[in-house]
């Protein structure tokens, strides 16, 4: 996977602890949709749950991924972004597990939906699918070196996008002009495209996003 980490460094161990606690509550998730669970046990889990909750509360609080890229050794902006964005950060506990890599004009993964993703049985929801396809595509876009906001978005749904499988996703840019971002997108089962998608993205002053010194 991409990564802007030196290896051993001290953002590098806080994030890899926070991948590892990330993947545990995916575990969490799906379990607590795959299982059917007592009331008893429900209510048990919850009061756990609960606790757990009121002990993170007593920890240091930041108001949202610029902040908390700027408190010292947790990487730029970007890295957090990349680290707990919604939809498929890679710490972001209610986010499917998403890989990629860069290349050249774009972007290309893979990500795998758990249970807890389902929308039609033994399939993907339709919105975790756009939801991915966009993330891939404002990713590709921000790696053109503009960063930016979706301004409009279209997805076409081709075949179902099974569950607890690799699903193979991509996304390729090309400017339309200064402002302008035109980003194409594509998901796939095997050698089965089960979604594609195409956005314009509208270029966003850099500071906004915490790119810039603030």
């Amino acid at each position: 996977m991409t990564t802007a980490y030196t290896a051993n460094s001290n953002e590098s161990r806080y994030w890899q602890s926070r991948n590892a606690l990330a993947e545990a509550a995916r575990q969490l998730n799906n379990k607590l949709v795959s299982s059917d669970i007592t009331e008893a046990f429900a209510h048990q889990i919850a009061a756990e749950l609960q606790a757990i909750t009121d002990r993170l509360a007593d920890m240091p609080q930041v108001s949202g991924l610029v902040e908390m890229g700027r408190r010292e050794n947790r990487g730029s902006v970007d890295n957090v972004m990349g680290e707990l964005v919604a939809m498929a950060g890679r710490s972001h506990p209610c986010a499917p597990a998403l890989t990629w890599q860069e290349h050249s004009g774009g972007i290309a993964g893979t990500v795998l939906f758990s249970q807890a993703f389902e929308g039609p049985p033994g399939n993907v929801h339709g919105g975790w699918v756009a939801g991915i396809l966009d993330h891939l595509m404002g990713m590709t876009h921000v790696r053109m070196g503009h960063p930016g906001m979706t301004g409009g978005l279209s997805v076409r749904y081709r075949r179902p996008t099974p569950l607890n499988t690799t699903i193979h996703v991509s996304a390729t840019a090309k400017e339309l002009d200064e402002r302008r971002t035109e980003v194409t997108a594509e998901m796939r089962h095997g050698e089965i495209i089960t979604a594609t998608a195409e956005a314009i993205f509208i270029r966003v002053d850099s500071a906004r996003f915490g790119f810039d010194p603030g």
